[in-house]
């Protein structure tokens, strides 16, 4: 682990040309090819400092190798500049990085990793070369690096003080149902984050929604999402949180807890990983996209709490190209808390107690993920004691 002197450094060259592009000054709201108008353009809501701009001799060094098009980091170096500890299992072609408090698991060949004992779904498998494990450049500095070591993002974004919940669907848009039990998502979604807002306003936060009542906020679809990314931008939100519930109808077996962020620019989604499924990558970042490492290490948070409270089948940490965190100007992530497909999962859901356990879960998320930040922020220098004048 990096010295607290050096850590300012440490980001310039983990994150070349992020922190420019995270600068609200720079900042226009997006405009997307289909979405009908532009969204009103505000400032960015995160507060930003910038670090020195004098790059780690050690990160500056890190070796990049360039493979079928792809820039690839080594997995030995990664544990050689973090000083943790490598164990390689041949026969399992697993790689096990251990190291301040943490144990991250990755397997040749494979998207899934295990962070701290939950699953992680990276955007491109692992390569093994030469006897080594690699992984893609994107993986390491927006997925990864940020729960191996958050310290060396630096203190880039203050505690969150405005958080926007977003309950998904409403009006004419149902979202997924369980027609025998007579669930409606959008129903549901609002329920939990209404107990999700009380909660975070006892704890100091303000709390916006983005909508309070069964309604569609646009005429269609997109312009629904774009009036959503306009409240949360326009409430200078330090962080958003979407609320779904699952489906897979009529498969009524899986069960489970999914946790999404936006697919970084280049990358297929988890979706574009299925059998028959075409690549998705999208070659310009969207306005989310500037925040990846914050949106992971925000999911990342939300994950545990929920997986942990709930005790749902971890289904992992994904990415989509979820329209409605795509033109956001804060971390944001989507919450897809139990299948509603499944009956086991959806009769838990029908019952209030349960949608409070998922608020509650969600805010000891937001509030593992806030006090990371504030031990990133820099601290105040110590007033100097006053001294009275020496007499003479």
């Amino acid at each position: 682990m990096f010295p607290a002197a050096s850590r300012l450094a440490v980001v310039a060259a983990l994150f070349p040309g992020l922190l420019a592009a995270a600068d609200p000054a720079a900042h226009v709201a997006p405009t997307r090819p289909n979405s009908g108008a532009p969204t009103a353009s505000v400032p960015s809501a995160a507060p930003v400092q910038h670090p020195a701009s004098a790059a780690s001799s050690r990160l500056a060094s890190l070796p990049i190798v360039h493979l079928g098009g792809m820039e690839l980091i080594g997995l030995r170096d990664v544990a050689a500049m973090l000083g943790w500890k490598m164990d390689w299992a041949e026969s399992a072609r697993r790689l096990t990085l251990t190291g301040n408090g943490g144990r991250v698991e990755l397997t040749s060949g494979s998207r899934e990793v295990s962070v701290n004992g939950l699953r992680l779904f990276l955007g491109h498998p692992t390569v093994q070369k030469s006897g080594a494990l690699y992984l893609t450049k994107t993986d390491f500095q927006r997925e990864l690096m940020p729960l191996l070591e958050p310290s060396l993002l630096g203190p880039l974004l203050g505690r969150p003080r405005t958080v926007v919940i977003d309950p998904g669907h409403g009006g004419p848009d149902p979202g997924k149902e369980n027609l025998p039990l007579g669930l409606k998502e959008k129903i549901l979604t609002l329920d939990v984050a209404q107990r999700l807002k009380k909660l975070l306003e006892t704890r100091g936060y303000k709390v916006v929604l983005t909508r309070n009542d069964d309604r569609q906020l646009g005429p269609d679809k997109q312009a629904d999402f774009m009036a959503r990314w306009d409240i949360a931008n326009r409430a200078r939100a330090d962080l958003f949180v979407s609320i779904h519930f699952n489906s897979l109808y009529p498969d009524t077996k899986t069960s489970g807890t999914e946790v999404y962020t936006f697919t970084r620019a280049g990358q297929r989604s988890d979706k574009g990983w299925g059998f028959s499924e075409k690549d998705d990558a999208e070659t310009a970042p969207a306005e989310v996209n500037r925040f990846d490492p914050w949106s992971s290490l925000l999911a990342h948070s939300l994950h545990r709490e929920v997986i942990g409270s709930l005790k749902t089948y971890d289904r992992g940490q994904k990415t989509m190209h979820s329209a409605v965190l795509r033109g956001l100007n804060c971390p944001a992530v989507l919450v897809e808390s139990v299948f509603l497909s499944n009956d086991a999962e959806a009769r838990r859901a029908a019952t209030p107690e349960y949608r409070q356990q998922m608020a509650e879960a969600l805010a000891s998320g937001i509030g593992a993920y806030a006090d990371a930040l504030e031990r990133l922020s820099p601290k105040s220098p110590a007033p100097t004691p006053k001294t009275s004048p020496s007499k003479t």
